[in-house]
């Protein structure tokens, strides 16, 4: 997109959206101000009546006449503001569509790691609520707003023309709004709705995370209170709703109440005209219904304020992803046949302060297993996602046989990679989908997959086999299973370059062995990156990396690190400990006691 489009903001932006709709949009102003201008000749209809009624002699021809094109006028008016709405709508839902779509896409070409800057409530709030408010937003507030401008105008301009006194009286409720619309504008109130927003998409975070954890937060007899998150968001979006009210309601009530009573200075004038200067009852009758009726449209104005803060805001979040720097490509080379993988002086940082990797250098050999192993927080993810790219490094060099990853397409680079994560995701679709993930395979290449990944067996035996829709009817998966699926859906893509970030953490140990004879056929001839934490799985790996704060701190087989390296080695022992750890039976019945008794 080009810089100048960036600079745009709020309401101009959202028709710069709009794009190819702002035609539909023009068309619904263009009925809505055709319904205004028919929808008040019933009144100046209404007014010619009065007057030819008070006025003998009565042409009752005439009458019939003005009553016939009133009607007329009504049917026309309605059928305008119906053929607004619809254009609006039409509108509405395709710019919906296509700017979601426009965000799926834009997200689909960041960098991984982008994502992760955004917590699940606040994605959730930009791809529904706040595309969800820009949709209502055009088919109901463009139309409204259109509508609430062009009435008070025809309406006063017609009013004038009558009687400029009364016009004058009937001007009050315009001129008050006309003071309070720089308050309702001002920048307190547009940093009070950022607030808002924060606050909303704060506790929105809060409140999937509490979902998640409930589990957790039942087995320790917790309640909602208690979990400081959720909790804490809660309440601070209800003090900062009670805080924006309390300073917008005098201004809004003053307004409101205004308008409500919006007849009383037109009685007061018209009264006095009338009695004192001879006002025609008729001319009266028509200020105490037309100029008032003009000001029901400006309640929609006065909510308008408001509106456009929450659509300005909705707009910036949305273009805060829209105009995200994507992963570049200097290039469109392909990889070739060699899949080694090389760390060359490799720096990076997630804030562009502290260092998460610093002078990293290693080489993974083509169909060789490496292990990533070191204390929590000493990079070993963070090394092994940047061969995919999740983020771009600042200095340094990540080389897929030879060739610069930057210089990569995307696509290109994910096609030759396969990931299983420690946590896996399922959708809510059928389990053959789920291990298919789109990829154009046969059903046969799809259960073969299944029964390498060792879930063939637990998958048969569910009420509908592989169509068995996941998360429906209270159908779910352990932990365990779940990973085996995501083991599957690698073993069908079967990417040269595998990367494994503790695959059997939450598997049971009657299965874990059987797993670990399925990565003997994923791994067959592929080039794999294992991040570890229990250090047994490793010990035949053809090369261990030993990470430590964000450096190399030694590179070997297990036997040499056990030598040469003495994290590795304090980091083995701790490990060969907690697996031989056990309690005797004086310890057991000491630890019962005291529970017992405690």
């Amino acid at each position: 997109m080009e810089e100048n489009t960036k600079k745009k903001s709020g309401v101009s932006r959202l028709l710069e959206i709009a794009g190819g709709r702002r035609r539909l949009l023009l068309l619904s102003a263009v009925l809505a101000v055709l319904h205004v201008l028919l929808a008040i000749v019933p009144y100046i209809l209404m007014y010619a009546i009065l007057k030819a009624v008070i006025t003998p002699p009565v042409d009752a021809g005439l009458i019939k006449t003005y009553i016939r094109d009133g009607v007329y006028a009504i049917i026309a008016a309605y059928a305008l503001l119906y053929a607004s709405g619809m254009a609006s709508h039409v509108a509405a839902f395709n710019i919906l569509y296509e700017l979601r779509k426009k965000m799926a896409d834009k997200l689909g070409r960041l960098p991984l790691g982008f994502i992760n800057q955004y917590n699940s409530g606040a994605l959730k709030k930009i791809m529904a609520d706040d595309i969800e408010r820009i949709e209502n937003f055009i088919a109901h507030s463009i139309p409204d707003f259109v509508k609430g401008m062009t009435l008070p105008l025809v309406t006063l301009t017609y009013l004038f023309t009558v009687d400029w006194q009364l016009a004058l009286a009937s001007c009050m409720p315009v001129v008050l709004l006309l003071i309070l619309m720089p308050i309702m504008f001002s920048k307190k109130r547009v940093a009070e709705m950022t607030n808002f927003h924060r606050s909303l998409e704060d506790m929105n975070a809060g409140i999937v995370e509490f979902v998640r954890a409930m589990p957790v937060i039942k087995i320790f007899g917790h309640t909602a209170v208690s979990f400081d998150k959720y909790s804490g968001t809660v309440y601070r979006f209800r003090e900062m709703v009670i805080a924006w009210v309390r300073t917008s309601s005098p201004a809004f009530g003053i307004f409101i109440s205004f308008v409500s009573n919006a007849s009383l200075p037109v009685l007061a004038v018209g009264f006095y005209l009338y009695f004192q200067q001879g006002l025609s009852l008729s001319v009266l009758l028509l200020f105490l219904i037309l100029g008032v009726g003009y000001i029901r449209p400006l309640f929609a104005l006065s909510n308008l304020g408001s509106q456009i803060s929450v659509i300005n805001h909705g707009v910036k979040r949305l273009d805060e992803i829209l105009f995200s720097k994507e992963a570049e490509t200097v290039g469109n080379e392909t990889l070739g046949k060699n899949y080694r993988i090389e760390f060359d002086h490799v720096c990076f940082s997630y804030d562009g302060h502290a260092d998460a990797l610093r002078n990293v250098s290693f080489t993974v050999a083509p169909g060789s297993i490496t292990a990533l192993v070191g204390p929590s927080g000493s990079g070993k993810s963070t090394a092994a996602q940047l061969v995919a790219r999740f983020w771009d490094i600042q200095r340094g060099y990540i080389l897929i046989g030879n060739q610069d990853i930057r210089k990569i397409k995307p696509e290109e680079l994910m096609r030759h990679i396969s990931f299983v994560f420690q946590d896996s995701f399922m959708f809510q679709q059928s389990l053959y989908e789920n291990i298919r993930m789109g990829m154009d395979k046969s059903a046969a290449e799809i259960i073969a997959a299944a029964k390498a990944a060792q879930c063939h067996d637990f998958i048969s035996r569910l009420p509908d086999g592989y169509q068995t829709i996941w998360g429906k009817d209270g159908v779910h998966l352990s932990g365990g299973e779940q990973q085996r699926i995501q083991l599957a859906r690698a073993i069908l893509k079967d990417a040269p370059i595998l990367i494994l970030d503790e695959a059997t953490a939450f598997s049971d140990p009657e299965n874990e062995y059987l797993i670990q004879q399925a990565f003997n056929q994923l791994i067959s001839n592929k080039t794999v990156i294992i991040i570890a934490h229990r250090l047994s799985t490793i010990t035949r790996c053809n090369q261990i990396v030993v990470m430590n704060k964000g450096a190399v701190a030694g590179i070997g087989r297990h036997e040499v690190l056990l030598k040469n390296c003495s994290l590795y080695r304090t980091m083995w022992d701790a490990h060969t400990r907690a697996k031989s750890f056990a309690l005797t039976e004086e310890q057991i019945s000491i630890s019962t006691l005291n529970t017992t008794t405690g």
